[in-house]
């Protein structure tokens, strides 16, 4: 069962587009950040800071990812996730310094470094952005449909 959970990627690995991950994106800003902020003001009176939220959002882009095997709620609605290049679930070292470390170094660069992922986004076949290639990650098509059980035997 292990086995199973732990390389799931296809014979031949397809790469998630630039519109997959821009929708799962968007749809994890509207659905988990943006309410986060929002409460965090009334908290605290400040958007960002208050260690309740912010506990909330690591918690979101770190472990949920890890639990879920590569997940998060915009990806999964875009049909996409993240998984080691190896084809494995993401663990957390990977998943803290895509989300933890990396978006520091695009925030302290002014944007620069975040325009250099996107850039890299575009050009790559594999459409690795900066963040991908630092954590060894790559965000892939999901491989197996949610209808499917994939532990199903058939018998003769």
């Amino acid at each position: 069962m292990d086995e199973v959970k732990k390389h799931r990627r296809p014979s031949v690995q397809v790469y998630a587009s630039l519109s997959q991950r821009a929708l799962a994106m968007i749809v994890d800003l509207v659905v988990v950040t943006a309410p986060l902020s929002v409460i965090s003001y009334l908290v605290s009176g400040a958007w960002r800071g208050d260690w309740i939220t912010v506990g909330v959002e690591i918690f979101y882009w770190v472990i949920i990812p890890v639990l879920t095997g590569g997940y998060t709620i915009g990806k999964w609605m875009a049909g996409i996730r993240i998984e080691m290049r190896k084809g494995t679930d993401p663990g957390i070292l990977c998943m803290v310094l895509r989300y933890g470390v990396v978006p520091f170094f695009y925030v302290i660069s002014f944007g620069g470094l975040l325009l250099v992922s996107i850039g890299m986004m575009m050009i790559r076949p594999d459409r690795k952005s900066l963040h991908d290639v630092i954590a060894n990650t790559v965000v892939v098509k999901d491989s197996v449909p949610k209808y499917v059980q994939q532990h199903t035997k058939v018998s003769a």
